[in-house]
Protein backbone atom coordinates (compact mmCIF):
# COMPACT_ATOMS: atom_id res chain seq x y z
CA UNK A 1 0.00 0.00 0.00
CA UNK A 2 1.53 3.31 -0.91
CA UNK A 3 2.20 6.67 1.01
CA UNK A 4 -0.81 8.72 -0.35
CA UNK A 5 -3.19 5.36 -0.15
CA UNK A 6 -2.01 4.52 3.72
CA UNK A 7 -2.67 8.91 4.54
CA UNK A 8 -6.25 8.18 2.90
CA UNK A 9 -7.21 5.40 4.74
CA UNK A 10 -5.66 6.79 7.95
CA UNK A 11 -8.06 10.20 7.74
CA UNK A 12 -10.76 7.96 6.05
CA UNK A 13 -11.15 6.06 9.69
CA UNK A 14 -10.89 8.76 11.58
CA UNK A 15 -13.49 10.63 9.90
CA UNK A 16 -15.97 6.81 10.35
CA UNK A 17 -18.97 7.52 13.01
CA UNK A 18 -18.03 3.86 14.59
CA UNK A 19 -14.73 4.69 15.74
CA UNK A 20 -15.78 7.61 17.60
CA UNK A 21 -12.84 9.67 16.65
CA UNK A 22 -14.94 12.64 14.57
CA UNK A 23 -15.01 15.19 17.49
CA UNK A 24 -11.29 14.95 18.53
CA UNK A 25 -10.30 15.18 15.11
CA UNK A 26 -12.45 18.03 14.39
CA UNK A 27 -11.29 19.61 17.70
CA UNK A 28 -7.51 18.43 16.71
CA UNK A 29 -8.11 20.36 13.45
CA UNK A 30 -9.58 23.70 15.29
CA UNK A 31 -7.25 23.86 17.93
CA UNK A 32 -4.21 23.73 14.60
CA UNK A 33 -6.09 26.20 12.92
CA UNK A 34 -6.50 28.61 16.00
CA UNK A 35 -2.74 27.87 16.61
CA UNK A 36 -1.94 29.10 12.89
CA UNK A 37 -4.31 31.98 13.30
CA UNK A 38 -2.57 33.32 16.32
CA UNK A 39 1.18 33.00 14.69
CA UNK A 40 -0.48 35.06 11.64
CA UNK A 41 -2.13 37.16 13.65
CA UNK A 42 0.87 37.99 15.36
CA UNK A 43 2.99 40.54 13.07
CA UNK A 44 -0.58 42.41 11.74
CA UNK A 45 -0.27 43.29 16.31
CA UNK A 46 3.34 43.74 15.90
CA UNK A 47 2.51 45.93 12.49
CA UNK A 48 0.34 48.62 14.18
CA UNK A 49 2.65 48.84 17.42
CA UNK A 50 5.80 49.48 14.63
CA UNK A 51 3.49 52.51 13.07
CA UNK A 52 2.54 53.46 15.98
CA UNK A 53 6.13 53.40 17.32
CA UNK A 54 7.46 55.32 14.14
CA UNK A 55 5.02 57.98 14.47
CA UNK A 56 6.33 58.60 18.04
CA UNK A 57 2.48 58.54 18.94
CA UNK A 58 3.02 55.91 21.96
CA UNK A 59 2.07 55.97 25.84
CA UNK A 60 3.42 53.19 28.10
CA UNK A 61 0.10 51.70 28.78
CA UNK A 62 -0.78 51.23 25.40
CA UNK A 63 2.56 49.88 24.67
CA UNK A 64 2.24 47.47 27.33
CA UNK A 65 -1.26 46.24 26.05
CA UNK A 66 -0.01 46.01 22.31
CA UNK A 67 3.05 44.24 23.33
CA UNK A 68 1.18 41.81 25.59
CA UNK A 69 -1.70 41.19 22.66
CA UNK A 70 1.41 40.10 20.47
CA UNK A 71 3.30 37.83 23.38
CA UNK A 72 -0.36 36.58 23.55
CA UNK A 73 -1.08 35.60 19.88
CA UNK A 74 3.14 34.07 19.72
CA UNK A 75 3.16 31.77 22.78
CA UNK A 76 -0.74 31.27 22.35
CA UNK A 77 0.15 28.97 19.25
CA UNK A 78 2.30 26.62 21.77
CA UNK A 79 0.10 26.34 24.10
CA UNK A 80 -2.48 25.29 21.81
CA UNK A 81 0.05 22.34 20.28
CA UNK A 82 -0.43 21.08 23.84
CA UNK A 83 -3.82 21.14 23.40
CA UNK A 84 -4.05 19.73 20.50
CA UNK A 85 -1.73 16.70 21.96
CA UNK A 86 -4.48 15.41 23.87
CA UNK A 87 -6.86 15.28 21.13
CA UNK A 88 -4.07 13.90 18.79
CA UNK A 89 -3.13 11.05 21.37
CA UNK A 90 -7.13 10.00 21.70
CA UNK A 91 -6.92 9.80 17.31
CA UNK A 92 -3.79 7.49 17.72
CA UNK A 93 -5.26 5.45 20.22
CA UNK A 94 -8.29 5.10 18.80
CA UNK A 95 -6.96 4.19 15.53
CA UNK A 96 -4.77 1.62 17.48
CA UNK A 97 -7.54 0.34 19.07
CA UNK A 98 -9.72 -0.01 15.84
CA UNK A 99 -6.26 -1.40 13.08
CA UNK A 100 -5.68 -4.12 16.04
CA UNK A 101 -9.07 -5.77 16.60
CA UNK A 102 -9.05 -5.89 12.74
CA UNK A 103 -5.75 -7.25 12.32
CA UNK A 104 -6.25 -9.73 15.33
CA UNK A 105 -9.99 -11.01 13.92
CA UNK A 106 -8.57 -11.35 10.72
CA UNK A 107 -5.46 -12.96 11.77
CA UNK A 108 -6.73 -15.55 14.46
CA UNK A 109 -8.78 -17.83 12.27
CA UNK A 110 -5.70 -18.44 9.96
CA UNK A 111 -3.10 -18.79 12.60
CA UNK A 112 -5.45 -21.58 14.11
CA UNK A 113 -5.83 -23.69 10.79
CA UNK A 114 -2.31 -23.07 9.51
CA UNK A 115 0.51 -25.26 11.08
CA UNK A 116 2.73 -22.40 9.36
CA UNK A 117 1.02 -19.81 11.23
CA UNK A 118 3.19 -16.38 11.07
CA UNK A 119 1.88 -14.85 14.38
CA UNK A 120 5.78 -13.45 15.45
CA UNK A 121 5.21 -11.41 12.52
CA UNK A 122 2.29 -10.48 13.11
CA UNK A 123 2.56 -9.57 16.92
CA UNK A 124 5.74 -7.03 15.15
CA UNK A 125 3.56 -5.36 13.29
CA UNK A 126 1.40 -4.51 15.97
CA UNK A 127 3.75 -3.99 18.69
CA UNK A 128 4.89 -0.75 16.38
CA UNK A 129 1.77 -0.06 15.19
CA UNK A 130 1.27 2.68 18.23
CA UNK A 131 4.68 4.41 17.79
CA UNK A 132 4.46 4.54 13.77
CA UNK A 133 0.88 5.77 13.83
CA UNK A 134 2.27 8.34 16.07
CA UNK A 135 4.70 9.25 13.63
CA UNK A 136 2.21 9.11 10.86
CA UNK A 137 -0.92 11.03 12.57
CA UNK A 138 0.89 13.51 14.60
CA UNK A 139 4.49 14.05 12.46
CA UNK A 140 3.53 13.95 9.16
CA UNK A 141 -0.42 14.67 8.83
CA UNK A 142 -0.19 16.85 12.42
CA UNK A 143 3.05 18.49 12.49
CA UNK A 144 4.45 18.58 9.21
CA UNK A 145 1.94 20.65 6.67
CA UNK A 146 1.02 23.04 9.88
CA UNK A 147 4.92 23.61 10.58
CA UNK A 148 5.72 24.40 6.81
CA UNK A 149 3.18 27.13 6.86
CA UNK A 150 4.57 28.59 9.88
CA UNK A 151 7.94 28.70 8.03
CA UNK A 152 6.96 29.95 5.39
CA UNK A 153 5.21 32.84 7.18
CA UNK A 154 8.14 32.68 9.54
CA UNK A 155 11.26 33.02 7.16
CA UNK A 156 9.36 36.13 5.45
CA UNK A 157 10.65 38.21 8.11
CA UNK A 158 14.15 37.56 8.30
CA UNK A 159 15.92 38.18 11.60
CA UNK A 160 19.07 40.63 11.89
CA UNK A 161 21.34 40.62 14.53
CA UNK A 162 19.95 42.54 18.13
CA UNK A 163 21.90 44.94 20.56
CA UNK A 164 23.48 42.21 23.21
CA UNK A 165 21.60 43.29 26.09
CA UNK A 166 18.51 42.21 24.63
CA UNK A 167 20.00 38.92 23.43
CA UNK A 168 21.04 38.44 27.21
CA UNK A 169 17.48 39.10 28.03
CA UNK A 170 16.48 36.61 25.51
CA UNK A 171 19.43 33.99 27.17
CA UNK A 172 17.90 34.63 30.27
CA UNK A 173 14.34 33.64 29.07
CA UNK A 174 15.44 30.23 27.17
CA UNK A 175 16.90 29.46 30.86
CA UNK A 176 13.87 30.03 32.61
CA UNK A 177 12.11 28.29 29.62
CA UNK A 178 14.77 25.77 29.69
CA UNK A 179 14.51 25.60 33.51
CA UNK A 180 10.34 25.20 33.51
CA UNK A 181 10.82 22.35 31.16
CA UNK A 182 13.71 20.30 33.30
CA UNK A 183 11.73 20.98 36.21
CA UNK A 184 8.99 18.78 35.36
CA UNK A 185 11.27 15.86 33.64
CA UNK A 186 11.20 13.58 36.71
CA UNK A 187 7.60 13.17 36.89
CA UNK A 188 7.25 13.02 33.00
CA UNK A 189 9.99 10.45 32.91
CA UNK A 190 8.40 8.11 35.39
CA UNK A 191 5.03 8.33 33.82
CA UNK A 192 5.79 8.01 30.59
CA UNK A 193 7.77 4.36 31.83
CA UNK A 194 4.42 3.86 33.43
CA UNK A 195 2.75 4.12 29.94
CA UNK A 196 5.73 2.10 28.47
CA UNK A 197 4.58 -0.38 30.89
CA UNK A 198 0.88 0.06 29.51
CA UNK A 199 2.07 -0.62 26.04
CA UNK A 200 3.86 -4.15 27.07
CA UNK A 201 0.51 -4.85 28.92
CA UNK A 202 -1.21 -4.78 25.36
CA UNK A 203 1.72 -6.57 23.75
CA UNK A 204 1.66 -9.04 26.60
CA UNK A 205 -2.04 -10.20 25.76
CA UNK A 206 -1.80 -9.97 22.04
CA UNK A 207 0.87 -12.30 21.98
CA UNK A 208 -0.88 -14.77 24.78
CA UNK A 209 -3.86 -14.71 22.04
CA UNK A 210 -2.19 -15.13 19.14
CA UNK A 211 -0.27 -17.75 20.55
CA UNK A 212 -3.25 -19.87 21.59
CA UNK A 213 -5.19 -18.93 18.48
CA UNK A 214 -6.88 -22.57 18.34
CA UNK A 215 -7.53 -22.62 21.87
CA UNK A 216 -9.57 -18.69 21.05
CA UNK A 217 -11.24 -20.04 17.45
CA UNK A 218 -12.16 -23.24 18.50
CA UNK A 219 -13.66 -22.14 21.51
CA UNK A 220 -15.64 -19.21 20.22
CA UNK A 221 -14.12 -16.70 22.28
CA UNK A 222 -12.66 -14.67 19.73
CA UNK A 223 -15.23 -11.78 21.06
CA UNK A 224 -14.17 -11.94 24.56
CA UNK A 225 -10.52 -11.80 23.88
CA UNK A 226 -10.44 -9.04 21.23
CA UNK A 227 -13.12 -7.39 24.42
CA UNK A 228 -10.07 -8.22 26.78
CA UNK A 229 -7.62 -7.03 24.42
CA UNK A 230 -9.52 -3.88 24.47
CA UNK A 231 -9.38 -3.64 28.06
CA UNK A 232 -6.05 -3.48 27.98
CA UNK A 233 -5.72 -0.52 25.42
CA UNK A 234 -7.91 1.17 27.72
CA UNK A 235 -5.32 0.78 30.78
CA UNK A 236 -2.79 2.32 28.23
CA UNK A 237 -5.16 4.69 27.44
CA UNK A 238 -5.52 6.24 30.85
CA UNK A 239 -1.78 5.95 30.94
CA UNK A 240 -1.22 8.17 27.92
CA UNK A 241 -4.52 10.88 28.89
CA UNK A 242 -2.30 10.60 32.24
CA UNK A 243 1.12 11.72 30.12
CA UNK A 244 -0.99 14.11 28.16
CA UNK A 245 -2.14 15.87 31.29
CA UNK A 246 0.99 16.73 32.51
CA UNK A 247 2.68 17.61 29.59
CA UNK A 248 -0.11 20.15 29.48
CA UNK A 249 0.43 21.27 32.71
CA UNK A 250 4.42 21.59 31.72
CA UNK A 251 3.36 23.64 28.67
CA UNK A 252 1.61 26.16 30.98
CA UNK A 253 4.12 26.83 32.91
CA UNK A 254 6.69 26.71 29.72
CA UNK A 255 3.69 29.76 28.32
CA UNK A 256 3.88 31.81 31.45
CA UNK A 257 7.81 31.58 31.82
CA UNK A 258 8.29 32.31 28.15
CA UNK A 259 5.27 34.49 27.70
CA UNK A 260 6.40 36.92 30.80
CA UNK A 261 10.01 37.01 29.30
CA UNK A 262 8.56 38.25 26.06
CA UNK A 263 6.37 40.54 27.97
CA UNK A 264 9.13 42.40 29.70
CA UNK A 265 11.46 41.93 27.07
CA UNK A 266 9.10 43.87 24.60
CA UNK A 267 7.90 46.31 26.61
CA UNK A 268 11.33 47.25 27.83
CA UNK A 269 12.37 47.45 23.88
CA UNK A 270 8.97 49.84 23.03
CA UNK A 271 9.87 51.96 26.04
CA UNK A 272 13.78 52.46 24.24
CA UNK A 273 12.40 53.07 21.29
CA UNK A 274 10.21 55.72 22.56
CA UNK A 275 13.36 57.21 24.28
CA UNK A 276 15.41 57.06 21.15
CA UNK A 277 17.75 54.19 22.68
CA UNK A 278 16.92 51.71 20.05
CA UNK A 279 15.39 51.96 16.09
CA UNK A 280 12.26 50.65 15.16
CA UNK A 281 13.83 48.38 12.96
CA UNK A 282 15.62 46.87 16.34
CA UNK A 283 12.34 46.50 17.90
CA UNK A 284 10.78 44.49 14.72
CA UNK A 285 14.09 41.97 15.24
CA UNK A 286 12.66 41.03 18.42
CA UNK A 287 9.40 39.98 17.03
CA UNK A 288 8.35 36.51 17.59
CA UNK A 289 8.81 34.38 13.67
CA UNK A 290 12.33 34.10 14.37
CA UNK A 291 11.46 32.55 18.11
CA UNK A 292 9.29 30.30 16.07
CA UNK A 293 12.27 29.06 13.76
CA UNK A 294 13.81 27.24 17.04
CA UNK A 295 11.58 24.63 17.52
CA UNK A 296 9.91 23.22 14.48
CA UNK A 297 13.28 22.99 11.92
CA UNK A 298 14.93 20.50 14.34
CA UNK A 299 11.74 18.17 14.95
CA UNK A 300 11.21 18.55 11.00
CA UNK A 301 13.54 16.72 9.73
CA UNK A 302 13.50 13.53 12.36
CA UNK A 303 9.76 13.10 11.50
CA UNK A 304 10.10 13.02 7.45
CA UNK A 305 12.99 10.34 8.19
CA UNK A 306 11.05 8.63 10.38
CA UNK A 307 7.73 8.57 8.23
CA UNK A 308 8.71 6.21 5.27
CA UNK A 309 9.19 3.32 7.72
CA UNK A 310 5.76 3.94 9.78
CA UNK A 311 4.13 4.37 6.76
CA UNK A 312 4.75 0.76 5.32
CA UNK A 313 4.32 -0.40 9.22
CA UNK A 314 0.65 0.95 8.92
CA UNK A 315 0.25 -0.43 5.15
CA UNK A 316 0.93 -3.52 6.55
CA UNK A 317 -1.83 -3.57 9.81
CA UNK A 318 -3.97 -1.93 6.76
CA UNK A 319 -3.69 -5.08 4.56
CA UNK A 320 -3.83 -7.85 7.54
CA UNK A 321 -7.44 -5.95 8.33
CA UNK A 322 -8.51 -5.31 4.87
CA UNK A 323 -10.38 -8.17 4.02
CA UNK A 324 -13.65 -6.84 5.31
CA UNK A 325 -14.49 -8.97 7.61
CA UNK A 326 -13.79 -9.28 11.18
CA UNK A 327 -12.60 -13.40 11.08
CA UNK A 328 -14.86 -14.53 14.09
CA UNK A 329 -16.49 -18.01 14.49
CA UNK A 330 -19.04 -17.28 16.98
CA UNK A 331 -20.34 -20.78 18.63
CA UNK A 332 -23.71 -22.27 18.60
CA UNK A 333 -25.47 -22.91 21.79
CA UNK A 334 -26.29 -25.99 22.90
CA UNK A 335 -28.15 -28.11 20.72
CA UNK A 336 -28.86 -31.68 20.74
CA UNK A 337 -26.20 -33.92 19.40
CA UNK A 338 -25.33 -33.76 15.76
CA UNK A 339 -24.58 -36.74 13.13
CA UNK A 340 -21.67 -36.43 11.54
CA UNK A 341 -21.72 -38.32 7.63
CA UNK A 342 -18.45 -38.00 5.71
CA UNK A 343 -18.59 -39.20 1.86
CA UNK A 344 -15.46 -40.03 -0.12
CA UNK A 345 -13.15 -37.63 1.96
CA UNK A 346 -9.74 -36.97 0.88
CA UNK A 347 -7.34 -35.14 1.20
CA UNK A 348 -3.33 -33.86 0.07
CA UNK A 349 -1.15 -31.11 1.33
CA UNK A 350 0.01 -28.73 -1.97
CA UNK A 351 -1.36 -29.37 -5.62
CA UNK A 352 -3.44 -32.42 -7.37
CA UNK A 353 0.09 -34.24 -7.76
CA UNK A 354 0.87 -34.19 -4.22
CA UNK A 355 0.60 -37.78 -2.56
CA UNK A 356 -2.93 -38.32 -0.89
CA UNK A 357 -3.03 -38.03 2.67
CA UNK A 358 -6.95 -39.79 2.54
CA UNK A 359 -8.40 -41.00 -0.31
CA UNK A 360 -12.04 -42.05 0.06
CA UNK A 361 -13.25 -41.62 3.37
CA UNK A 362 -16.84 -42.82 4.27
CA UNK A 363 -18.39 -42.99 7.83
CA UNK A 364 -21.65 -42.34 9.67
CA UNK A 365 -21.90 -41.42 12.91
CA UNK A 366 -24.63 -41.03 14.83
CA UNK A 367 -25.92 -38.55 16.97
CA UNK A 368 -24.89 -38.96 20.38
CA UNK A 369 -22.09 -41.76 19.58
CA UNK A 370 -18.79 -42.52 21.44
CA UNK A 371 -15.96 -42.57 18.38
CA UNK A 372 -12.95 -43.88 18.62
CA UNK A 373 -10.45 -43.25 15.50
CA UNK A 374 -7.75 -45.06 15.58
CA UNK A 375 -4.27 -46.30 13.50
CA UNK A 376 -0.77 -46.08 13.14
CA UNK A 377 1.01 -43.16 13.39
CA UNK A 378 1.28 -41.15 9.85
CA UNK A 379 -2.10 -43.10 8.72
CA UNK A 380 -4.27 -39.53 9.03
CA UNK A 381 -5.70 -39.17 11.76
CA UNK A 382 -5.13 -36.17 12.98
CA UNK A 383 -5.46 -34.67 9.24
CA UNK A 384 -9.20 -36.26 9.24
CA UNK A 385 -9.63 -34.83 12.55
CA UNK A 386 -9.30 -31.32 11.63
CA UNK A 387 -11.14 -31.63 8.77
CA UNK A 388 -13.91 -32.80 10.64
CA UNK A 389 -13.74 -30.10 12.82
CA UNK A 390 -13.53 -27.50 10.08
CA UNK A 391 -9.56 -26.58 10.46
CA UNK A 392 -9.22 -27.93 6.97
CA UNK A 393 -11.45 -28.43 4.02
CA UNK A 394 -10.72 -31.78 2.42
CA UNK A 395 -9.54 -31.75 -1.09
CA UNK A 396 -12.12 -34.23 -2.33
CA UNK A 397 -15.72 -35.42 -0.70
CA UNK A 398 -17.67 -33.70 1.29
CA UNK A 399 -18.63 -33.45 5.36
CA UNK A 400 -21.93 -33.36 6.26
CA UNK A 401 -23.19 -31.95 9.30
CA UNK A 402 -27.04 -33.57 10.32
CA UNK A 403 -27.33 -34.05 6.69
CA UNK A 404 -26.62 -30.84 5.45
CA UNK A 405 -23.25 -30.57 3.42
CA UNK A 406 -21.05 -28.17 6.20
CA UNK A 407 -18.05 -25.49 4.67
CA UNK A 408 -15.32 -25.01 7.74
CA UNK A 409 -17.05 -22.13 9.73
CA UNK A 410 -20.34 -23.73 9.89
CA UNK A 411 -17.84 -27.14 11.41
CA UNK A 412 -16.32 -24.95 13.62
CA UNK A 413 -19.36 -23.52 15.13
CA UNK A 414 -20.79 -26.60 16.14
CA UNK A 415 -17.42 -29.29 16.73
CA UNK A 416 -15.03 -28.46 19.91
CA UNK A 417 -11.80 -29.89 18.71
CA UNK A 418 -9.07 -30.49 21.29
CA UNK A 419 -5.41 -31.00 20.20
CA UNK A 420 -3.21 -33.34 21.49
CA UNK A 421 -0.96 -30.50 22.53
CA UNK A 422 -3.37 -28.18 24.30
CA UNK A 423 -2.29 -24.64 24.87
CA UNK A 424 -2.57 -22.95 27.45
CA UNK A 425 -2.81 -19.59 28.54
CA UNK A 426 0.18 -17.71 30.75
CA UNK A 427 -2.80 -17.33 33.31
CA UNK A 428 -3.98 -18.86 36.18
CA UNK A 429 -5.32 -22.73 36.71
CA UNK A 430 -8.79 -21.17 37.14
CA UNK A 431 -8.77 -19.02 33.88
CA UNK A 432 -7.84 -21.86 31.51
CA UNK A 433 -9.74 -24.75 33.01
CA UNK A 434 -13.12 -22.16 33.56
CA UNK A 435 -12.19 -20.78 29.80
CA UNK A 436 -15.51 -20.69 27.80
CA UNK A 437 -17.39 -22.41 26.70
CA UNK A 438 -17.80 -24.79 29.85
CA UNK A 439 -20.27 -23.89 32.37
CA UNK A 440 -18.18 -25.72 35.58
CA UNK A 441 -17.25 -23.57 38.89
CA UNK A 442 -14.68 -23.32 41.10
CA UNK A 443 -16.29 -26.51 43.06
CA UNK A 444 -16.83 -28.52 40.76
CA UNK A 445 -13.08 -27.87 39.16
CA UNK A 446 -11.39 -28.22 42.23
CA UNK A 447 -13.79 -31.72 43.39
CA UNK A 448 -12.13 -33.41 39.56
CA UNK A 449 -8.44 -32.54 40.18
CA UNK A 450 -8.72 -34.04 43.28
CA UNK A 451 -10.40 -36.98 42.06
CA UNK A 452 -8.61 -37.11 39.58
CA UNK A 453 -4.71 -36.42 41.68
CA UNK A 454 -3.95 -33.45 39.87
CA UNK A 455 -0.74 -33.61 42.20
CA UNK A 456 0.74 -37.32 42.83
CA UNK A 457 1.18 -36.67 46.11
CA UNK A 458 -2.52 -35.93 46.51
CA UNK A 459 -2.77 -31.93 47.56
CA UNK A 460 -5.18 -29.95 46.31
CA UNK A 461 -4.51 -27.50 43.09
CA UNK A 462 -3.86 -24.28 43.46
CA UNK A 463 -6.31 -22.21 41.31
CA UNK A 464 -4.18 -19.10 41.07
CA UNK A 465 -1.16 -20.39 40.15
CA UNK A 466 -0.14 -19.07 36.99
CA UNK A 467 0.57 -21.53 34.92
CA UNK A 468 3.37 -20.20 32.75
CA UNK A 469 3.74 -19.95 28.39
CA UNK A 470 1.79 -22.67 27.17
CA UNK A 471 1.17 -24.18 31.06
CA UNK A 472 5.28 -25.02 31.00
CA UNK A 473 4.95 -25.16 35.08
CA UNK A 474 2.74 -28.01 34.43
CA UNK A 475 3.39 -31.75 33.29
CA UNK A 476 1.57 -33.05 29.80
CA UNK A 477 -0.28 -35.11 32.23
CA UNK A 478 -1.42 -32.08 34.42
CA UNK A 479 -2.24 -29.66 30.83
CA UNK A 480 -4.20 -32.87 29.75
CA UNK A 481 -6.40 -33.43 33.28
CA UNK A 482 -7.13 -29.36 33.34
CA UNK A 483 -8.51 -29.59 29.90
CA UNK A 484 -10.76 -32.63 30.82
CA UNK A 485 -12.26 -31.04 33.82
CA UNK A 486 -13.33 -27.73 31.41
CA UNK A 487 -14.67 -29.75 29.02
CA UNK A 488 -16.78 -31.84 31.10
CA UNK A 489 -18.83 -28.47 31.33
CA UNK A 490 -18.80 -27.79 28.39
CA UNK A 491 -22.37 -27.87 26.61
CA UNK A 492 -21.72 -28.73 22.83
CA UNK A 493 -23.22 -30.59 19.66
CA UNK A 494 -20.18 -32.19 19.55
CA UNK A 495 -16.66 -32.84 20.69
CA UNK A 496 -13.61 -34.39 18.89
CA UNK A 497 -10.28 -34.92 21.04
CA UNK A 498 -7.07 -35.70 18.90
CA UNK A 499 -5.33 -37.84 21.42
CA UNK A 500 -6.17 -35.28 24.35
CA UNK A 501 -5.60 -38.01 27.11
CA UNK A 502 -2.12 -39.47 25.64
CA UNK A 503 -0.19 -38.46 28.71
CA UNK A 504 -2.45 -40.01 31.31
CA UNK A 505 -2.12 -43.30 33.17
CA UNK A 506 -4.64 -45.67 32.31
CA UNK A 507 -7.02 -44.92 35.95
CA UNK A 508 -6.66 -41.43 35.27
CA UNK A 509 -8.01 -41.87 31.28
CA UNK A 510 -10.09 -44.55 32.66
CA UNK A 511 -12.00 -41.60 35.19
CA UNK A 512 -11.75 -38.52 33.15
CA UNK A 513 -12.96 -40.54 29.81
CA UNK A 514 -15.98 -41.92 31.99
CA UNK A 515 -16.80 -38.39 33.70
CA UNK A 516 -16.82 -37.11 29.91
CA UNK A 517 -19.14 -39.25 28.82
CA UNK A 518 -21.09 -39.31 32.05
CA UNK A 519 -21.69 -35.27 31.42
CA UNK A 520 -22.03 -35.51 27.61
CA UNK A 521 -24.65 -38.72 27.74
CA UNK A 522 -27.95 -37.44 25.52
CA UNK A 523 -26.96 -34.00 24.23
CA UNK A 524 -23.04 -34.35 22.53
CA UNK A 525 -21.21 -36.44 20.14
CA UNK A 526 -17.86 -37.59 21.72
CA UNK A 527 -14.82 -38.25 18.97
CA UNK A 528 -11.51 -39.62 20.41
CA UNK A 529 -8.32 -40.09 17.89
CA UNK A 530 -6.63 -42.73 20.50
CA UNK A 531 -4.58 -45.91 20.21
CA UNK A 532 -6.00 -47.54 23.51
CA UNK A 533 -7.46 -50.53 22.76
CA UNK A 534 -9.93 -50.15 25.70
CA UNK A 535 -11.44 -47.24 24.14
CA UNK A 536 -11.77 -49.08 21.37
CA UNK A 537 -13.95 -51.95 22.74
CA UNK A 538 -15.54 -49.15 24.28
CA UNK A 539 -16.82 -46.99 21.50
CA UNK A 540 -19.74 -47.59 19.41
CA UNK A 541 -18.15 -46.84 16.62
CA UNK A 542 -14.24 -47.24 15.35
CA UNK A 543 -12.86 -45.14 12.57
CA UNK A 544 -9.71 -47.37 11.61
CA UNK A 545 -7.24 -45.64 9.08
CA UNK A 546 -4.63 -47.31 7.31
CA UNK A 547 -2.34 -45.97 5.03
CA UNK A 548 -4.94 -43.21 4.03
CA UNK A 549 -8.17 -45.26 4.01
CA UNK A 550 -10.74 -46.28 6.29
CA UNK A 551 -12.85 -48.31 7.50
CA UNK A 552 -15.67 -47.91 10.08
CA UNK A 553 -17.61 -50.26 12.29
CA UNK A 554 -17.78 -51.28 16.19
CA UNK A 555 -14.78 -53.11 17.08
CA UNK A 556 -15.86 -56.65 17.49
CA UNK A 557 -17.06 -56.23 13.67
CA UNK A 558 -13.53 -54.72 12.67
CA UNK A 559 -11.95 -57.43 14.93
CA UNK A 560 -13.54 -60.12 12.86
CA UNK A 561 -13.42 -58.60 9.26
CA UNK A 562 -10.44 -56.54 9.13
CA UNK A 563 -7.22 -58.07 9.33
CA UNK A 564 -5.15 -54.67 9.18
CA UNK A 565 -7.34 -53.60 12.21
CA UNK A 566 -6.33 -56.87 13.77
CA UNK A 567 -2.28 -56.34 13.02
CA UNK A 568 -2.63 -53.47 14.30
CA UNK A 569 -4.00 -53.79 17.94
CA UNK A 570 -1.22 -56.98 18.30
CA UNK A 571 1.39 -54.79 17.30
CA UNK A 572 -0.14 -52.19 20.24
CA UNK A 573 0.28 -55.16 22.54
CA UNK A 574 -3.18 -55.17 22.92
Amino acid sequence: MGALAVLRSLIGLMAQPALGLRRDLVLGTLIELVGIGLTTMGPFVLKILVDRLADGDLSMPVAAALVTAFVLTWSGATFTAALKFRHTMRLIDGLSRALIGRAMASRLPDAASRRDGDSGRTLGQLERLPYSLQLVVDGLIGRVAPMTVQLVVSLAAAATAVPIGYVLILAVVLLAYAGATQGGAGRFHIQAKATNAAATGVSQRIGDVLRNARRVVLNGTTAQELAAIDDEVGVKRAATERLSSMLIGTAAVQYLVIGAGLVVLLVLAANDVGRGRITVGDFVLLQAYAFRLAVPLGGIGFIVRQAGVSLANVGEVLAIGGGGTNGAVPRHPASPATSIRLEGVGFRYGGPEAPDVLSGVDAAIAPGAFVVIAGANGSGKSTLAQLTAGLMEPSEGRILIDGQPAQADDRLRRLLYVPQLVGLFNRTLRDNALYPPTRLDDVGLAALLDAWRFHPDGRAADLDLIVGEQGERLSGGQIQKLELARLTGVEAPAVLLDETTSALDRPSEAAAIAALRDAYRGHTTLILVSHRLWLAEAADMVVFLEAGRAVAGDHATLAATSPGYRAFWAMKGG
